[in-house]
C-alpha cells in the first residue's frame, strides 16, 4: 500500500515519537483528573455563553432577606410563632407545596410557640421540612449522623428532605447530592422530594449511581449527584419576595395558588450563600436558590449531562494526533492554520453541544492535547532543521566565507542539491614541492603546507570564491556558486593575483625564519558550464563541481610550467576580465576533451596597477 508506506517514515521520526508521548501524557492526565480545575472553569464559561434562562417550574423563593430583617427588627432566628404565622398565611393563597431550607432540631425557649409552628405545618398538610446528615470525624471515628426536626414537626410535615450541599474542588457548587446514603438507608434531598410532589411521582424505591427511575422520570446522575442546569445569576431568574411583605399583609396569599414555595433565607450576613458558574464568587446564590434551580431542572427535564473522563481522554488523544498530522504539512503556515482551524471548530462544538444538548464536553485537555500535538513536532523539528544548519553551515564554512554561508543558510540549502551554472574555476598547485619536501622532515612538510594552505584560502574565500577541495599541495575553487555572483570571473582573476602577492609575503616571512625560499605556484583558471551541487553518500558528502570546464581549468594549471608563467586564463575567462586585467596572448593549446585549440592568456595585473604589482614569470 502507497500510502501506508509514505507514513512508515513517520513512525520512526523523533518528532513523531515525542508527538504521541506528549498526546498520550495528556490523555492520562485528564483521566487522572489533573485538568479538572480547569475544566470545571470551563463548565462556567459555557453557562456565561449561554446566557439566561426563563424559569419553567412556577416557584416562588420566600425570602429571609436583609430588609426583612431589617423591618422586623428581629435578629434570625425567627421565633417559631412567627413562621407559623408565615407558613399559615402562605398556605391560605392554595400553593403546591411549602418547602423550609430551616432546620429546626431543638425546643425553642416558647413552646408555645414550637406548638403553634406543627400546628401551623400540620393545618397546611403540604409542608416538606428540611433535614441533613451530619457528617464527624472525631478523635479517630468517622460518623454519619442523620438529624431529625423536633417530633412534633416531622409528625405534621408531609416529608423531610435533606439539606446537604456539594461543593467542587474550587467551592463552588455545581452539583447537588440528590440523595445521600445512611445506615443502609437513601434520603432525598429536599429539591427532590419537592419536584416529586409537584410531578405527583411517588419516591423512588431504590436508587443507582448514575440515576434515579421513578415512574416516568430518569434523572441522570454524576455518583449520586445532579448536575444542576442554573437558569442565570442569583436574584434573576425566580421570583423572590421579603418574608415581611406577606406578614404586613403587603403582598396577596392568592398568588401562591398552585405554585412552589420555597422559604429559605438569602441574607449574606447568615453565611448560606455559596458561588455558581455564574458570576462566581462576585454574586454568590443562597441556598435556597440553588435548591430552586436543582427543582427546575427537575421538572423540566433539561438535565445536563457530563462527559466521563473516559470520553475526554480519548478527545484528547484524537485531538493531538490530529494536530500532529497538521504540523507535518510541507507548508508550516498551512498546519498552523488548520490547527487553528480545528481548535475553532472543536471550540465551537463544545459552546453548542452545551448549548443546544446540554452536554459538558471537555474543552481544556484536548486543547492542551491540540497545541502540544503541534507545538511538540514543531518545536522538535525546527531544534533538528537547526542543528541540521549548524553542520551545514559548519562544513560550507570549510569552503566559503562565513557571510556567505549565511546567506546560503537563509536561502535554504534546496538549492545546493545540484544544477547546471556557468563558473569559474581556479586550480592551484606548488611548482616542484614534491622535490622540495624530500628535503624536509615530515614535520616541516605539515607545517609548511598548513601555512600555505591557509593563506591561500583565507584569501580565496575574502573573495567570494568556494573551495571545493585540496589535494596535498593542490587547492581546486570555483565562484558563482552556491550563490550567484554576476562578476565570478573577475572575483577568481583577483583572488588569483591577491594569492600571489600573499605568496610573496609568505616567502619573505620564510626567508627571515630560514625556510623555503624556492617556493612557487602556478594558477589556472576557466569560465564555463559545469554541474555544482552537493554530491556523495549519506555517510560522506562534498559541495563540488564537475564538467569539461572543471578539466580544462586543471590543464591550464598544467600549462603554467610550459609557458613559465604563474598566472593562466583562458579565452573565455579573458573575454570577461579583459576590461580590468592586462593580459596578453601566450599561445593556443589543443587540449583533451576539446576539437579546437583554447587560447591561453597571461595575467600581468590590474590595469594601471603599479610594478610592484605586476605578475612576474616563474622560477627558471
Amino acid at each position: 500500500m502507497p500510502s501506508l508506506r509514505k507514513l512508515l517514515p513517520l513512525l520512526h521520526d523523533r518528532s513523531t515519537v515525542l508527538a504521541v508521548i506528549t498526546v498520550a501524557l495528556v490523555a492520562v492526565a485528564t483521566l487522572l483528573g489533573l485538568f479538572e480545575y480547569l475544566e470545571l472553569k470551563a463548565i462556567d464559561a459555557a453557562f456565561t455563553l449561554r446566557g439566561p434562562l426563563p424559569p419553567t417550574a412556577p416557584i416562588i423563593i420566600v425570602a429571609v432577606d436583609d430588609e426583612s430583617i431589617r423591618e422586623t427588627n428581629i435578629q434570625w432566628p425567627w421565633p417559631r410563632q412567627y413562621m407559623a404565622d408565615l407558613i399559615t398565611r402562605i398556605s391560605s393563597g392554595g400553593p403546591k407545596s411549602i418547602t423550609t431550607d430551616i432546620f429546626w432540631y431543638e425546643p425553642s425557649s416558647d413552646p408555645a410557640g414550637d406548638a403553634a409552628l406543627a400546628q401551623a405545618i400540620a393545618t397546611a398538610g403540604n409542608v416538606i421540612l428540611a433535614n441533613d446528615i451530619n457528617h464527624v470525624e472525631q478523635a479517630g471515628f468517622v460518623l454519619d449522623e442523620y438529624r431529625r426536626p423536633l417530633p412534633e414537626l416531622e409528625q405534621a410535615a408531609l416529608r423531610l428532605g435533606l439539606a446537604n450541599l456539594y461543593r467542587d474542588p474550587d467551592g463552588f457548587v455545581r452539583q447537588m447530592p440528590l440523595y445521600l446514603v445512611s445506615q443502609e438507608q437513601a434520603y432525598f434531598s429536599w429539591a427532590a422530594i419537592t419536584a416529586f410532589n409537584y410531578l405527583g411521582l411517588p419516591l423512588p424505591e431504590a436508587v443507582q449511581p448514575n440515576a434515579v427511575i421513578t415512574g416516568f422520570l430518569t434523572i441522570p446522575l454524576e455518583g449520586n449527584r445532579i448536575i444542576v442546569n442554573y437558569h442565570g445569576p442569583a436574584g434573576s431568574i425566580f421570583r423572590q419576595i421579603p418574608a415581611y411583605q406577606i406578614l404586613n399583609g403587603d403582598q396577596n396569599p392568592a398568588q401562591f395558588k398552585g405554585a412552589i414555595v420555597l422559604i429559605g433565607v438569602t441574607s449574606e450576613v447568615q453565611h448560606d450563600t455559596y458561588p455558581v458558574p455564574f458570576e462566581g464568587s462576585r454574586l454568590p446564590m443562597p441556598g435556597v436558590e440553588v435548591n430552586a434551580n436543582v427543582i427546575d431542572t427537575i421538572i423540566s427535564g433539561q438535565f445536563v449531562n457530563r462527559w466521563p473522563a473516559s470520553a475526554g481522554a480519548l478527545a484528547a488523544l484524537a485531538l493531538g494526533l490530529l494536530a500532529y498530522l497538521f504540523s507535518t504539512a510541507n507548508r508550516p503556515l498551512l498546519g498552523l492554520g488548520l490547527t487553528a482551524l480545528a481548535g475553532l471548530g472543536y471550540a465551537a462544538a463544545w459552546g453548542l453541544a452545551f448549548a443546544n444538548a446540554r452536554t459538558e464536553i471537555y474543552l481544556i485537555a484536548p486543547f492542551v492535547s491540540l497545541v502540544l500535538g503541534y507545538a511538540v513536532p514543531s518545536v522538535e523539528r525546527a531544534a533538528r532543521e537547526a542543528l541540521e544548519k549548524r553542520r551545514v553551515r559548519a562544513i560550507f564554512e570549510r569552503f566559503i566565507s562565513p557571510e556567505m554561508a549565511d546567506q546560503l543558510i537563509e536561502r535554504g540549502i534546496e538549492g545546493s542539491r545540484g544544477r547546471r551554472a556557468e563558473l569559474t574555476i581556479l586550480f592551484s598547485d606548488i611548482r616542484g614541492f614534491t622535490t622540495m619536501s624530500e628535503k624536509m622532515t615530515p614535520e616541516q612538510v605539515v607545517d609548511i603546507l598548513n601555512e600555505y594552505l591557509g593563506l591561500m584560502t583565507d584569501v580565496i574565500l575574502k573573495h567570494g570564491g568556494t573551495i571545493d577541495k585540496y589535494e596535498g599541495d593542490l587547492i581546486m575553487a570555483f565562484f558563482n556558486a552556491p550563490l550567484p555572483q554576476p562578476d565570478h570571473a573577475l572575483r577568481a582573476v583577483r583572488a588569483a593575483i591577491d594569492m600571489r602577492q600573499a605568496l610573496d609575503r609568505l616567502r619573505d616571512k620564510w626567508a627571515r625564519e630560514a625556510g623555503p625560499t624556492r617556493f612557487e605556484m602556478g594558477i589556472g583558471i576557466n569560465t564555463g558550464e559545469a554541474f555544482v551541487g552537493l554530491l556523495g553518500s549519506e555517510k560522506r558528502i562534498n559541495y563540488t563541481c564537475i564538467g569539461d570546464s572543471v578539466n580544462l581549468a586543471s590543464r591550464v594549471q598544467d600549462l603554467t610550467k610550459d609557458l613559465k608563467w604563474p598566472l593562466l586564463i583562458t579565452e573565455y575567462t579573458y573575454e570577461k576580465v579583459k576590461a580590468e586585467f592586462d593580459a596578453e596572448f601566450g599561445e593556443a593549446r589543443l587540449v583533451k576533451g576539446k576539437t579546437q585549440p583554447v587560447g591561453m592568456y597571461k595575467v600581468l595585473g590590474s590595469k594601471g596597477a603599479p610594478e610592484s604589482e605586476k605578475v612576474r614569470p616563474l622560477f627558471e
